[in-house]
């Protein structure tokens, strides 16, 4: 277990021996998600860029396929372990194992899998554990295929290794796309320049500088080129070595526990309160909270409308725009791609670019639309009247209850690792399904649900739209022809598909985040009435209690600071 791991469930284990007989919580599941959370760096670039000769000279052997025909390749973790296999993971989450040998003939079923996990006994995995290297299909895969495992991998890789050819001589455009959508889900990326023993020295110095031009232009002066030749592991692997595993979780989880630790101080000092208020006062704050409630569902078919009427439509023309402008600054490249024999190529970068935009723009659209959403809620709750001396519902806690729920809105990996491993588990009640869909209507995850069935309907429509297209057909030609039917053509079809999935994803955010505020509002009536002062009390014992939990609120302090302050 990694240190900082270890630190936090340390943590999370003694704020649960702390509480335990307290009326106050914490995140039931943090603990699990901390303990079991993969950190996942998935290896990616073009087909043929050598990301798979790059991996087995890292390990030692020949294993990952490589000049495999890309429409069959699977995405591949590579895990350490002393006993070696292969487990081929279905698309129901069942998992199936196989001795390592049948790596080379597993493309024959590769319609049967979601990805593959291959065990090996090899010390340089065992090195970089628990980092989890995946090789990822190639951007010359079908379009099923990597569409799939960009769906997957993208929201939880915690840092990429990008591979690309020096053959290529510079950061294309394909490139830059894949590289913006990494940034856009808030990862980080190590450039990796492959087969540099195929150029001389010289050749190498001056190709690195032109991309570590490029890199620095669109993603600032962090980036660099790093050069690999054919058997230059070592350079690999210190690159690999430089990524520090403890870093990466520190961030994913440390706001995460420390607003935890807010919440307890918070819950704490709900207590208090309640231990010295009077039985009239204690009722009228829960008559408060109750009518919260009742505010909540009453807003909620409201926002439903609005969802309808006035996010849904604005969302739709808002990020048809970005694309026509993005599809529009690819005119170049895509009739460059319309022009060549390869007809799969320009369907394969239209794809793309649709991916890409709207993975962005609708980033940028869900997550303004969740806060909307959030305050909007909030003000119905400002407007509960309330009992002059009660608290229940003061202008700094309704605002506390917004920052809170914003704030489960923006989790990402963890969540997400949680989801795909419950959800493998095929629960048979529906109703938990939903839930547990529910519970990870995160900005990311509602991105996802969206972009990726619209990439699954491209694949479908392209083809017609893209019918008409011969190598023979003059430059001009294809330039007029790309932007007067094929463009148009391309934002028809996702305005006739896009509103009903868009629909269903913004309602279960507004689920999601109508939720998240009934449950902080449940949670505050427990403890008031979990703490409320009995008549059949004495003040000495009343005494005791607040000593108790004035003890409690400086002891977690105290282990915040120590855990993750320190």
């Amino acid at each position: 277990m990694l240190k900082r791991q270890e630190n936090f469930s340390n943590y999370l284990e003694a704020l649960d021996a702390l509480l335990d007989g307290q009326n106050i919580h914490g995140d039931p599941d943090l603990l699990n998600n901390i303990k079991h959370t993969e950190l996942l760096v998935p290896v990616i670039g073009a087909f043929s860029a050598g990301k798979s000769s790059l991996l087995n000279t890292l390990m030692g052997q020949n294993l990952l396929p490589v000049g495999l025909a890309p429409e069959t390749e699977l995405a591949t973790e590579l895990r350490y372990s002393p006993d070696p296999c292969l487990v081929a993971i279905h698309e129901n989450g069942e998992e199936e194992r196989l001795p390592v040998e049948a790596l080379s003939t597993i493309n024959l079923r590769s319609s049967e899998f979601s990805h593959l996990r291959l065990y090996l006994d090899s010390e340089s995995l065992k090195a970089i554990a628990p980092l989890v290297l995946v090789d990822m299909p190639g951007y010359g895969s079908s379009l099923e295929a990597h569409s799939k495992a960009i769906a997957f991998y993208l929201p939880r890789g915690v840092h990429f290794i990008v591979v690309t050819s020096i053959e290529d001589g510079t950061l294309t455009q394909s490139m830059i796309r894949r590289l913006d959508e990494v940034k856009t889900f808030g990862g980080n990326f190590t450039f990796v320049l492959s087969k540099c023993n195929l150029r001389a020295p010289a050749q190498v110095d001056e190709v690195c500088a032109h991309i570590d031009e490029q890199l620095q232009t669109y993603f600032g002066d962090d980036y660099k080129a790093l050069p690999v030749g054919k058997g230059d592991v070592a350079r690999f692997a210190k690159a690999l070595g430089s990524i520090d595993p403890n870093e990466l979780f520190t961030r994913m989880f440390s706001d995460t526990l420390k607003n935890q630790s807010h919440n307890l101080v918070r819950q704490i000092n709900l207590a208090i309160n309640a231990l010295k208020k009077n039985a009239g006062q204690i009722e009228q704050e829960l008559r408060d909270l109750q009518r919260a409630i009742s505010a909540l569902q009453a807003q909620q078919e409201d926002m439903q409308n609005q969802v309808r009427q006035r996010y849904s439509n604005r969302l739709l023309n808002r990020c048809l725009r970005v694309l026509e402008d993005d599809l529009n600054q690819a005119l170049d490249e895509l009739t460059t791609l319309a022009a060549s024999p390869d007809k799969n190529a320009l369907n394969n970068v239209i794809s793309e670019v649709i991916r890409s935009s709207l993975t962005r723009s609708l980033r940028a659209e869900i997550d303004e639309i969740s806060s909307a959403m959030i305050d909007n809620l909030a003000t119905g709750l400002s407007t509960v009247g309330a009992y002059p001396n009660s608290q229940a519902l003061s202008d700094s806690l309704v605002a506390e209850l917004s920052d809170r729920v914003k704030g489960s809105l923006t989790v990402a990996s963890q969540a997400l690792n949680t989801w795909s491993e419950q959800l493998s588990k095929r629960e048979a009640d529906s109703e938990k399904h939903k839930t547990l869909y529910r519970g990870v209507s995160t900005v990311l995850a509602v991105t996802t649900s969206v972009v990726m069935p619209l990439v699954e309907l491209a694949i479908i429509f392209l083809p017609d739209i893209l019918r008409w297209m011969n190598s023979g057909n003059e430059r001009q030609m294809i330039r007029n022809k790309l932007q007067e039917e094929v463009f148009p053509g391309v934002k028809a079809e996702l305005r006739r598909k896009l509103p009903s999935i868009l629909e269903e994803q913004l309602m279960l955010l507004l689920t999601k985040v109508n939720e998240s505020f009934e449950a902080q509002i449940v949670k505050q009536q427990d403890i008031i009435e979990a703490y409320k002062q009995r008549s059949d009390v004495s003040e000495a014992e009343t005494n005791n209690k607040l000593k108790t939990l004035e003890d409690l609120s400086r002891t977690v302090k105290a282990l915040t600071t120590q855990y993750l302050y320190s």
